[in-house]
């Protein structure tokens, strides 16, 4: 009884240890990403300022920033 205790406790410690493994890893990525995208997002006006071009609009970015967070999540929905 006492070895399938501890054999237990050997196993939930290490899908602990893989779980949190994973969301730091998803949170970097996360991080990674929304570094990525502010950046882009300043080259983008500095680009359209520099060549004369025209900029997304609010409500256009807005309508592609509810689609995008559709496909993104599992249940869709608004935010």
């Amino acid at each position: 009884m006492k070895t399938l205790a501890h054999v237990l406790l050997f196993v939930l410690t290490v899908l602990e240890l893989s779980l949190g493994l994973l969301a730091g890893t998803v949170a970097l990525v996360s991080l990674i990403t929304e570094t990525i995208a502010r950046a882009v997002a300043g080259l983008d006006e500095a680009f359209a300022r520099r060549f004369r071009l025209a900029r997304l609009s609010p409500k256009l970015r807005k309508e592609l920033a509810d689609v995008l967070y559709g496909i993104a999540t599992p249940a869709g929905g608004t935010r």
